[in-house]
């Protein structure tokens, strides 16, 4: 897979819930633990990543296991985000690179309705 835009938009929802709370997002100790974080607050893998990660020499062998009870981003961050907020974030952190909101379509997004507002350039 190639780095592009997609990775910044994952690192600054990475970024927005580190914000939120002071805590990492997805720690890991290691690369797999790491995928493995993820994958209990956002689900699984897509096929294509999940066929990715099979392919790659380095962690033949390895399956991840079941999650019983996933914990969500709602249910993190709802404490101290609100829906819009917590939208946003979501769209930032899409698995899919190619289903992930654009930086574009970000600027777009009700979070940023009030700065538009007050901003006659935009």
């Amino acid at each position: 897979m190639l780095y592009g835009k997609e990775v910044d938009i994952w690192a600054v929802g990475c970024i927005m819930g580190e914000l939120m709370d002071g805590q990492p997002l997805f720690p890991g100790d290691s690369e797999v633990d790491q995928l493995f974080v993820i994958q209990k607050v956002l689900g699984p893998l897509p096929h294509f990543l999940q066929d990715e990660f099979n392919r790659n020499s380095r962690y033949q062998g390895l399956k991840f296991p079941e999650i019983s009870k996933p914990t969500t981003l709602d249910a993190r961050y709802s404490s101290v985000m609100n829906d819009v907020e917590i939208d946003l974030m979501k769209a930032m952190l899409e698995m899919d690179p190619h289903k992930r909101i654009t930086a574009r379509q970000a600027i777009e997004h009700d979070y940023f309705d009030e700065l538009r507002a007050n901003d006659p350039e935009y």
